[in-house]
């Protein structure tokens, strides 16, 4: 005998209650995720400060210049240092054997060897990565934020390679960097030319 139940729909106040239980869900979840963003922002932005605070240290201890090289469009970082290429490679060399110069122009290991009396070429000196596993390599920001721009007596800049570059004393100009998320939250980092710290502040750059 077929069965005389039939199938019935959703009343109103059933979709009614759907869709509000939906919506709380939503406003207690958007916020979380809006909060989840803006600490990740707070995080790179964070990191890159410390970057900076150890740049402007090694430069002091090391009386070396040195500088936070930034790729703006692909959103990496790193320390570098300026000294010769040797010096560079060596540094970075795993054994970290400390170059011994001058070894092969010793005339005592070779008595006939005639008296090189020029006087030593100077090698040239640029910019390499620092001898450190995290802050000599590049560091890259999370995919949900950005480099937004760098403000410095070049200008505003927002695309290509800058860097922040420290003296040997430590002191360095006055810049202002921007970084941001999707969501258009921005955060601005002050770096300025004596403090020893690098002031963070939310807003952007140049408002």
């Amino acid at each position: 005998m077929p069965s005389s139940r039939r199938m019935r729909g959703f009343t109103l106040i059933e979709m009614m209650a759907v869709v509000v239980i939906m919506a709380m869900v939503f406003a207690i979840g958007a916020p979380r995720l809006g909060t989840s963003k803006l600490r990740i922002l707070k995080q790179e932005a964070e990191t890159i400060a410390q970057s900076l605070d150890f740049a402007r240290q090694r430069a002091v201890m090391t009386s070396t210049p040195h500088r936070l090289f930034i790729d703006l469009e692909e959103g990496g970082y790193r320390i570098e240092m300026l000294t010769t290429e040797e010096e560079a490679f060596a540094a970075l060399a795993a054994d970290h054997e400390e170059l011994q110069f001058g070894d092969d122009l010793d005339p005592l290991e070779n008595p006939n060897a005639p008296l090189d009396l020029r006087p030593p070429v100077r090698a040239e000196r640029d910019f390499y990565p620092v001898p450190h596993r995290r802050f000599g390599s590049f560091t890259w920001i999370d995919d949900a934020v950005y480099f937004v721009g760098l403000s410095s007596s070049a200008g505003w800049i927002e695309g290509g390679e800058v860097v922040i570059g420290f003296e040997a004393d430590g002191t360095t100009e006055f810049s202002l960097l921007e970084i941001a998320d999707a969501d258009d939250n921005h955060l601005t980092l002050e770096i300025e030319p004596m403090l020893d710290r690098v002031r963070r502040r939310p807003g952007r750059a140049r408002s």
